[in-house]
């Protein structure tokens, strides 16, 4: 019986033997999945960041296409309606000339474009209004000479030093004035 124990003993040593080599086997490839699982993990995330921030930017390419092209929208449609509104003046104007308010309004933007004024000096008018130039120089006591040489709706342009120094006072000029301020103006309201 001996070599049965033996062999019986030898089987046990064999057995506890194969279950260590399996235990740690086991381990290892335990040990190798989770290596391989974190690897995998972390190349993963890498592969995610980089195509988070390709996303990011062609978003951000995106979203500053779409602002410029809203930019470029709201710009036209502001310039749009500064140019409805200039227009709409500009007919309201070209017809004040018809009323009897104009005289007045002629008044002063003569005495405005003469004030300060001494020495000789040229008023020129549109040949409309020739007659009331004429009669308003003469109810301020101004000697100038009137002259129907240029086109406006309204106003006048006063000529001093020969000709070199001008002053405009038309309503064209005045509207040209009021349309830089109104454009900036309407530019920095809309880009609140």
């Amino acid at each position: 019986m001996a070599i049965e124990d033996i062999f019986r003993a030898l089987d046990e040593q064999a057995d506890e033997e194969c279950a260590e080599i399996m235990r740690a086997a086991e381990a290892q490839a335990t040990a190798i999945r989770e290596e391989a699982r974190q690897e995998a993990e972390r190349i993963k995330q890498r592969k995610l960041e980089a195509v988070e921030e390709v996303v990011r930017a062609k978003a951000g390419k995106i979203v500053n296409a779409a602002r410029l092209e809203n930019k470029k929208e709201l710009a036209a449609v502001r310039d749009e309606a500064v140019e409805k509104a200039f227009a709409t003046a500009a007919s309201s104007l070209a017809s004040l000339r018809s009323t009897p308010g104009y005289e007045s309004v002629f008044k002063a933007l003569a005495e405005e474009a003469l004030q300060g004024l001494e020495g000789d000096c040229t008023v020129l008018v549109d040949p409309a209004d020739a007659a009331l130039a004429e009669k308003t120089l003469a109810s301020m006591g101004m000697r100038c000479t009137v002259s129907p040489a240029i086109s406006t709706m309204g106003g006048l342009v006063v000529s001093t030093a020969g000709g070199k120094v001008l002053r405009h006072n038309t309503f064209e000029t005045r509207l040209a004035k009021t349309r830089s301020l109104a454009q900036a103006r309407v530019a920095e309201i809309l880009s609140r």
